[in-house]
């Protein structure tokens, strides 16, 4: 007997343990659903029920059909998802990348920036689709760039990972997806969104914000040659003053002995405002690795970003050889090593070119104390690129402590030190992360973040005046999230100490009623948003 696991929204459950029972309740036959949630049972007779065990979930018995395969939903404890699922991402009431990227522990977002812990200044990597679109010259990214909710889900990447990333990944990395998304169709009176297709799929996004209409179409094309995936994705967009593009390629395949991956990818944006610019970065990316657990992955990546501000040119180059390997099985200690042998060069930033050739470890374990307690280390190296100057060095060191029971509780704390050079600065910090499902249905997800370091608010007194400095304060950031997940679904959150709500009225099995009240972060104006949305 066959059959497929599937959480609330929709997405696979993948290791859960499967047991068929016969009409006595004995155990006849049992499975774990694998990566895409399917599983398979052999069993003397078709069982008359299952049961199902997941982490992160209730147990599950279902009645089993006369014939044919089973496809049977668990319900997820949502306080589990460190990382906003899509389904989440469609509630948040506010949806800039920065906005929704926020919610993601320790995820510091400011007006144009976004980073992990204020980590290289909050200066992290974001990127829409794998291509990348921040700028270098004069430190600003993507969080702002997209309409309100035009991205449906986020993948976000650790610190840690910055030797395979290289400049900038020393803050953390958030990819922003635009075609993996719960709503295929939303329109509201602040934002309006539409997606034609599935694996080759066509996105087109508006926003209407305070400070003008953000515009995006994007479209993705994804086909299978032999044994090779490839995937082709190009956007174009507009901003208040600006004018952005973007494409970029994915292969994949696999041999008996390895897997491999590689990515291009070019980004141009224009931008006409006081100070005019112009800017581009282009990317190549190609690893190879080892299957299972304790393979070997080696990369190798290199970058051209170049930029033009009032006639002035500037060129950034990063490229680097990376070794890395992860060590130790699921439920034992797990160790991850990265090495990366970076070179990189600027020329336009600083009076005369600089060039700088690096070695950028990373190294973290992960060792379980107790059934249900695990201890994290880790340390690990980058070179960033704040502006102002040209190549800097960072590192960064972690130790924590986390508890999970796989159920409803998932508890850790964190304590860091940055080290930097040029300038040369040390920042320390402690975080706290809480995610608890306290009553069915009813999730609790929050995060605290102190940090030794200061951030600087500005303001611009007349147009074309220079910047000011309004504020320098201690990063503190606290975010609060509470989840309704009935039929109705109800989101509560208390972030950069302003409430904000959203609620999410179904209207039969395809559409719902959204309602919705947030504080932007860019303006800090309140916003009321009414709307409806389509699967």
């Amino acid at each position: 007997m066959t059959g497929a696991l599937r959480d609330q929204d929709g997405g696979v459950v993948a290791g859960a343990r499967v047991e068929a029972l016969d009409a006595a309740g004995r155990t006849v036959g049992q499975d774990r659903s694998a990566a895409d949630g399917t599983f398979a049972l052999s069993t003397p007779a078709r069982p008359a029920a299952l049961r199902i065990r997941a982490d992160n979930s209730d147990p599950v018995r279902i009645v089993v059909p006369p014939d044919g395969p089973v496809t049977a939903v668990v319900a997820r404890n949502r306080a589990a998802d460190r990382v906003p699922s899509p389904a989440d991402v469609a509630a948040l009431p506010a949806g800039s990348i920065a906005e929704l990227g926020s919610v993601i522990p320790y995820r510091v977002a400011l007006p144009g920036l976004l980073g992990d812990r204020y980590l290289d200044r909050a200066h992290g990597v974001t990127t829409v689709e794998g291509l990348p679109f921040y700028r270098r010259g004069d430190g600003s990214d993507v969080s702002s760039l997209l309409p309100s909710h035009a991205a449906g889900a986020l993948t976000a990447g650790d610190a840690l990972d910055a030797p395979y990333y290289g400049d900038r990944g020393g803050a953390g990395i958030v990819d922003a997806q635009l075609f993996d998304r719960a709503d295929t169709a939303r329109a509201t009176d602040r934002d309006a969104s539409l997606v034609l297709g599935r694996g080759t799929a066509v996105l087109g996004a508006t926003s209407w914000d305070p400070d003008g209409t953000r515009r995006v179409v994007a479209g993705r094309a994804a086909t299978m040659i032999g044994p090779v995936q490839t995937s082709l994705v190009a956007l174009t967009g507009d901003v208040p003053g600006a004018h952005y593009d973007g494409i970029g390629a994915d292969l994949r395949g696999a041999t008996p002995m390895l897997g491999f991956h590689l990515a291009a990818a070019a980004t141009r944006d224009v931008d006409d405002g006081a100070t005019p610019y112009a800017g581009s970065v282009v990317s190549l990316v190609a690893d190879a690795a080892g299957h299972g657990p304790n393979a070997l992955r080696v990369r190798a990546r290199w970058r051209d970003d170049r930029g033009g501000e009032n006639g002035l040119a500037s060129d950034h180059r990063d490229a680097a050889l990376v070794l890395g390997t992860q060590r130790g099985a699921e439920g034992a200690t797990r160790i991850e090593a990265a090495v990366a042998l970076t070179y990189g060069s600027d020329a336009g930033y600083t009076p005369a070119p600089q060039h700088a050739l690096a070695i950028v470890p990373s190294l973290s374990i992960d060792a379980p104390l107790a059934p249900r307690w695990t201890f994290h280390a880790g340390a690990g190296g980058s070179t960033i690129g704040t502006p102002g100057v040209a190549i800097a060095r960072a590192s960064l060191g972690e130790a924590g402590l986390a508890y999970d029971d796989h159920a409803r509780l998932h508890v850790d704390l964190l304590a860091y030190a940055e080290g930097d050079l040029a300038p040369v600065a040390t920042t320390r910090g402690f975080a706290a992360q809480l995610g608890w499902e306290f009553a069915p249905r009813l999730s609790l997800r929050a995060w605290s973040l102190r940090d030794g370091d200061t951030a600087q608010t500005t303001y611009q007194p007349y147009y074309g005046a220079a910047q000011q400095v309004a504020a320098t304060r201690l990063i503190r950031r606290d975010v609060v999230w509470l989840t309704w997940d009935a039929p109705a679904r109800i989101d509560l959150l208390l972030r950069a100490g302003a409430l904000e709500g959203n609620v999410r009225i179904p209207l039969g099995p395809r559409y719902t009623l959204t309602v919705g009240s947030a504080r932007r972060l860019v303006t800090g104006v309140r916003e009321l948003t009414v709307g409806l949305t389509g699967r």
